[in-house]
C-alpha cells in the first residue's frame, strides 16, 4: 500500500493578521487637550485673585480718608513747633478797638496756652483816643490769650501824633492799648529829640511818657520837623 499525502489535502493555515497599533492623535487633538488643562488651573486661580481684589478693594481706596481724619483728630499739644508763613492775628481790645499782628513767620512755641514766637513782627493798634500806633521788631512772643506782644530787637514804635521811640525791648499789652520798655530809649516828638532809660504809653495810648535819666532837645523857634 503506498501512503501519500496529497498536499491539496492539507488545512490550509489562516493567513496572519498584523495587530494594528494604537492610532496615534493628531497634533491639533494633542494641543486642545493641553489648553484644556491649563484652563482648569488659571481660571481658578485667577478667580481667587480677583476675590482677594474686591475684599481689599474698600481699604485701598479709603486709606487717604482715614490718613486725614487721623492726622485732624490730632490734639494740639502732640504736634510740636506749628509753624505759619506770614502769619497774621487779629483782635479787640477791652474798647472794641481792632488791633493785628503779623510777622514772616510764626511758630507755636506752646499750643496749649497760645505762645507764638514771631519773626519779623509788626502790630498795629487804635488808641481809644483815636491814634494809630505802629510797632515792628526782630523778633517778638505773641500771647494770645493775654493779648500781650514782647518785642526784641531793634523796636520801632511811631505814634500818629508825631512820636517816634527806637529801644531794644518793649511790651504791649493790645488789651488796653497800652506799651512800656525798660531799655534806652531814643525818639523825637513834636517839640524835639528825646532820649531815656525806657519809656510808657499809658492811659489807653493818650500819654507817652519817658522814665528813667531822661533829656529833650527841644526844637528852636520856627525850626522844621
Amino acid at each position: 500500500m503506498d501512503l501519500r499525502a496529497d498536499s491539496d489535502m492539507r488545512p490550509k493555515a489562516a493567513p496572519y493578521k498584523r495587530a494594528h497599533p494604537h492610532p496615534v492623535k493628531p497634533v491639533a487633538h494633542r494641543a486642545h487637550s493641553r489648553r484644556v488643562g491649563i484652563l482648569r488651573v488659571a481660571l481658578p486661580a485667577t478667580a481667587l485673585v480677583l476675590l482677594v481684589l474686591l475684599g481689599l478693594w474698600p481699604q485701598l481706596r479709603g486709606s487717604d480718608d482715614r490718613f486725614q481724619v487721623g492726622f485732624a483728630n490730632l490734639k494740639p499739644d502732640a504736634v510740636e513747633n506749628l509753624s505759619m508763613v506770614n502769619a497774621r492775628y487779629q483782635g479787640i481790645d477791652k474798647r472794641n478797638n481792632p488791633f493785628a499782628v503779623t510777622a514772616d513767620k510764626g511758630t507755636e512755641e506752646d499750643p496749649k496756652n497760645g505762645v507764638v514766637v514771631l519773626d519779623n513782627p509788626k502790630a498795629d493798634f487804635v488808641t481809644q483816643s483815636g491814634a494809630g500806633v505802629y510797632i515792628e521788631a526782630r523778633l517778638g512772643t505773641y500771647y494770645q490769650h493775654e493779648q500781650w506782644l514782647d518785642l526784641e530787637g531793634d523796636v520801632n514804635l511811631y505814634h500818629d501824633q508825631g512820636y517816634e521811640l527806637h529801644t531794644q525791648r518793649a511790651r504791649i499789652n493790645l488789651k488796653d492799648s497800652s506799651a512800656e520798655g525798660h531799655e534806652a530809649v531814643t525818639g523825637k516828638g513834636p517839640q524835639g529829640r528825646l532820649d531815656g532809660k525806657g519809656f510808657r504809653i499809658t492811659d489807653e495810648g493818650r500819654k507817652i511818657v519817658v522814665i528813667g535819666q531822661s533829656g529833650m532837645t527841644l526844637k528852636k523857634a520856627g525850626q522844621k520837623k
